[in-house]
């Protein structure tokens, strides 16, 4: 049997989380719980603005980018837009653990 206790306290810890619809009321909160949680979060939407607005949130500071979330405009209807969103997030953190679709 697993013991499964503790696993889940942690199972965000330093992941990184790429949430799509991410400025607006699902994926906001989403964002915000995922970065509680210790996950290195990527808040993209379509509109640039409302994602920037959470990332400000989340990370406290005026450009909304730390070395624990960044925004992305990211329209999930064009995949350019979502190899280009990728990339970027590759060449911050190396990889993408969590996709969500908000």
């Amino acid at each position: 049997m697993v013991d499964v206790s503790n696993s889940w306290s942690n199972i965000l810890n330093d992941k990184v989380v790429l949430i799509t619809g991410a400025g607006g009321g699902i994926g906001s909160a989403i964002s915000r719980t995922c970065a509680l949680q210790g996950a290195r979060v990527v808040v993209s939407d379509v509109n640039k603005a409302a994602a920037d607005a959470v990332a400000i949130e989340i990370s406290g500071n005026k450009n909304g980018e730390s070395d624990r979330v960044m925004s992305l405009e990211l329209d999930t209807a064009s995949e350019q837009a979502i190899e280009e969103g990728v990339k970027k997030v590759v060449e911050k953190w190396g990889t993408v653990h969590v996709l969500v679709n908000a």
